[in-house]
């Protein structure tokens, strides 16, 4: 097995962060000290930036749990039951409302969710003790925080700068390869695939804002300007798939007559001037290619245009001279947004709270003495790992991985941590134990749970004093049967597979198109146009071997529902309203696939489209040409009557 320098760096480093940790809680006599050592764990990341991240994250839920915590406490301190009801309702509530936020900032919630739990359950019996105990972890979350940062910061920091380069010089490279396809009329499955590829890159950029504010090597001008291209190769993708589908349905005569021209664009795509596609390939084209044309020719210096924009967010970002407009805008962006999915929050609202019902009700009949344990590890597991397409398999993982970590603490508790008799000897005891787990946590997030779980489970004091085994082995059931509950309520509460959740995007989709139908101005076009985009980058990694046939259609919908919106503005005002408005509305009914009506839809557009050419509509001829390909793109040509 091959250990690069990086994985040994990351290893030394969550070691010394977790014994400088512990060593200063029990200087300070704390409580319980595994707290700090758990804290430097589960921060600990190669980048500094995501330490920061967390760290400030970690902190903030924190204090708001402490916050509600003593207040419940307060208020319910006599009444015990109705207080693990209370507890129960704010923390699913809290923990659900965290998949509202699909950004790293949803470990605040997480973290609140998870510790008001900790508080009120585990020390239930021991209302005298809530204040000591809020304020005990408090600090030794702090003195976690302070630990991993400061040796974070002192040993060779890692910093996001070169990642986010290499992602906006693929970005680029990607971009440049699909103009050029486009250009050259190449649009199939392998291509369509590679672009929604590059759509669900660039949107995932979002996740990392306000992780990048916190890497002190990435300026503010850096990170706008990475923002503003973001956002501009977005708002791209819809012109440049309909580019070139629209090239793409041209004769091959006719890109041949085309192509001299494309070459010459290509080779000066930096020169900003009108494009205007050339008499002669227009004389010999028949009359729906001549309308095609004219799509390409308004799409062309669009692109261009759009082109220029990135062109000069990248001069930004290389900190070179940008015209003022430009850098304003710059300055002004904001990350793509990553739209919540409320059906998700409920249902996890439902499920979190089934199983802490379930595990609390099961502890309030045995009397367990096991029970906050069980409870906690249940909405742990539900909470962070049941959010996914297949949440029951990652719940399992999940508790293998538990179970692992059961056998680890009893490695560590009572055959290594025996043999310390000094302080040294403590230190390269748990080097050999933190060590290779650090290693192993490198490759495997998941590995970094084994080992947090490991130290919660040894009793670490100022002394070493042991678990019983009997204890010890209790704990490690209750931990296992919360896991056990958790899938099964996650399994209740709502339904898996990657085939559901793409069912439940369409039908988002559906919802937002609908609302389209009844607000067309251009801020419902642009919120609908990020919806669909964003969603889109969600069906990515869940269409597999399908993604070349969906993407198509994908697209083909944005493409469609936002030139039909756009003819709805134009109908509200223009001369041929009585005429779109039928068309607009049956289209509107339909579901994209209505065999028996398709025919019947398409001959309603191509007469509408023949009137808009003999009016000289040439607004409505060029919205109603994108809307035929969108709809029926391996429709026969439009041909004019008098033809």
């Amino acid at each position: 097995m091959n250990i690069s320098r990086q994985q040994c760096l990351f290893s030394v480093k969550v070691y010394i962060s977790a014994m400088l940790a512990y060593l200063m809680a029990v200087e300070l006599g704390l409580a319980n000290p595994y707290w700090a050592m758990v804290t430097c764990c589960v921060l600990s990341n190669p980048l500094s930036a995501v330490v920061r991240a967390k760290a400030t994250y970690r902190f903030a839920g924190t204090l708001f749990a402490g916050f509600i915590s003593l207040l419940l406490c307060a208020l319910l301190v006599n009444e015990p039951l109705i207080l693990v009801m209370v507890t129960g309702l704010v923390s699913s509530a809290i923990l659900a409302l965290s998949y509202a936020d699909r950004t790293p900032r949803a470990y605040s919630l997480q973290l609140a969710g998870v510790t008001i739990m900790l508080v009120l359950v585990a020390y239930l019996d021991q209302p005298e003790s809530m204040f000591t105990m809020v304020v005990t972890r408090v600090v030794e979350i702090c003195i976690g925080i302070l630990s991993v940062t400061f040796v974070d910061a002192l040993i060779f920091p890692e910093t996001t700068q070169t990642m986010l380069q290499l992602r906006v010089d693929n970005w680029i490279s990607d971009l440049k390869a699909w103009r050029d396809d486009c250009l050259t009329g190449i649009a199939d499955q392998t291509t369509e695939r590679d672009r929604l590829a590059l759509l669900a890159d660039v949107s995932s950029l979002s996740q990392l804002v306000s992780t990048m504010k916190l890497d002190h090597a990435v300026d503010r001008q850096t990170r706008q300007a990475m923002i503003a291209l973001q956002r501009q190769i977005m708002a791209m993708i819809p012109s440049l798939s309909a580019l070139g589908h629209a090239i793409h349905s041209l004769s091959p005569e006719t890109r041949g007559r085309l192509s001299p021209s494309v070459e010459s664009w290509k080779a000066n795509n930096e020169v900003m001037q009108p494009i205007v596609i050339p008499k002669a390939v227009y004389q010999l084209a028949s009359p729906w290619e001549k309308l095609v044309l004219e799509r390409v020719q308004r799409l062309l210096n669009q692109h261009l245009s759009d082109w220029a924009s990135v062109t000069a967010f990248q001069h930004f970002l290389a900190g070179k001279p940008t015209h003022v407009c430009r850098h304003h805008a710059a300055i002004k962006a904001k990350a793509f947004p990553l739209p919540p999915d409320t059906g998700l929050m409920l249902r996890m609202f439902v499920g979190i709270l089934l199983s802490y019902s379930l595990l609390s009700t099961f502890w309030y009949f045995t009397g367990w003495n096991q029970g906050p344990n069980m409870v906690l590890l249940g909405v742990v597991a539900i909470s962070f790992f049941g959010g996914g397409d297949e949440p029951g398999m990652a719940i399992m993982h999940f508790g293998r991985f538990a179970f692992i970590s059961t056998l680890t603490a009893f490695i560590l508790g009572y055959v290594l941590l025996p043999l310390a008799n000094s302080q040294t000897s403590f230190l390269l005891i748990m080097a050999a134990f933190m060590l290779p787990m650090g290693i192993w946590a490198s490759k495997n997030p998941l590995a970094m749970l084994v080992l947090a779980l490991s130290l919660s489970n040894v009793n670490f004091q100022n002394h070493y004093s042991p678990f019983t085994i009997g204890f010890f082995l209790e704990s490690a059931i209750a931990m296992l049967v919360g896991v056990f509950v958790a899938f099964i309520a996650i399994a209740l509460s709502r339904r898996w597979g990657a085939q559901h959740a793409l069912q439940h995007l369409l039908k988002r989709e559906h919802q937002d198109q609908q609302t389209l139908v009844h607000t067309f101005d251009d801020a419902a076009i642009e919120t609908y146009a990020t919806r669909s985009l964003d969603r889109m980058a969600l069906q990515v990694s869940r269409l597999g071997a399908a993604l070349g046939k969906e993407s198509l259609i994908l697209l083909n919908h944005l493409k469609a529902n936002i030139t039909m919106a756009k003819l709805r503005q134009l109908s509200d005002f223009h001369p041929m309203s009585s005429t779109l408005q039928p068309l607009l509305e049956v289209l509107s009914l339909q579901d994209y696939h209505p065999e028996h009506s398709a025919e019947e839809h398409l001959r309603l557009l191509d007469h509408i489209l023949e009137r808009a050419n003999n009016e000289h509509q040439t607004d409505v001829v060029q919205l109603l040409t994108g809307l035929r390909m969108a709809l029926y793109p391996t429709a026969p040509d439009w041909t004019p009557l008098y033809a």
